[in-house]
């Protein structure tokens, strides 16, 4: 059973899960790093009632984690830091200059990102399809409302596998659910740094050919969740 506390962190009351007597608390990584540096007020703004609304939204997923034997991971990460969301604005900003298109004001970038907030959540792995059910049923109990469901399963193409669930909280915050088993969680570990080397503008179209099919390669392994080609996309205007 994972307990619920609370602590202070630069003036921002955020939940601690205690798992495994090791205690970690959620949004920490940005305790430190909640200044999105060069943008503007409204950007913060919009960032800051993310943090704000955060620790009420964990309280709900560490109590849907509870309720169906699962682990909510990664909980330090769930804000997004206010470096990397710089880094986001500064990639948009350049891919609409390099399409010939006005950028976007920053602030509305931010607005933009449906994974200010983002969870993970650990499942066994023959489990994911039906444990992604059971999380939207629990999520719906609550009063949240589920707009997106996207299973990189689908996309026989993609590089990547696990199913992302895009939810709005009763309080109007837009956040991300990633479902994760151990085995698709290490496969994204392995990878990243290779992904990292793949989407950067100055990689060679040759090399990034080779280090497609390596990552392509490293998830093809993996075996398939029960059901998981019956879990269709879904996803609605809100």
């Amino acid at each position: 059973m994972k307990e619920l506390i609370y602590s202070k962190t630069n003036n921002l009351s955020m939940p601690l899960c205690n798992i495994v007597d090791k205690g970690v608390v959620s949004g920490s990584a940005a305790a430190q790093d909640n200044v999105i540096a060069g943008c503007q007020p409204r950007a913060q703004m919009i960032y800051n009632m993310a943090i704000a609304k955060e620790p009420y939204i964990t309280k709900d997923m560490l109590d849907i984690a509870n309720k169906l034997d699962t682990t909510m991971v990664g909980l330090e990460y769930s804000i997004k830091t206010a470096s990397s969301i710089k880094k986001k604005i500064e990639r948009l900003t350049n891919a609409a200059l390099l399409s010939g298109e006005a950028p976007k004001q920053d602030y509305a970038y931010v607005a933009e990102l449906g994974d200010l907030i983002r969870y993970t959540e650990l499942v066994q792995h023959d489990e994911m399809a039906d444990k992604v059910l059971e999380t939207v049923l629990l999520l719906e109990e609550k009063g949240y409302i589920l707009y997106e469901i996207d299973n990189k399963y689908l996309n026989h193409k993609g590089r990547y596998k696990s199913v992302h669930l895009n939810v709005l909280s009763p309080s109007g915050q837009t956040f991300e659910i990633q479902i994760h088993s151990r085995e698709t969680l290490k496969a994204y570990h392995v990878t990243h740094k290779l992904y990292e080397e793949w989407r950067k503008p100055e990689t060679s179209i040759a090399r990034k050919a080779v280090l497609h099919a390596i990552i392509r390669n490293t998830y093809d392994k993996l075996p398939l969740p029960t059901g998981i080609y019956q879990l269709k996309n879904y996803k609605r205007a809100i």
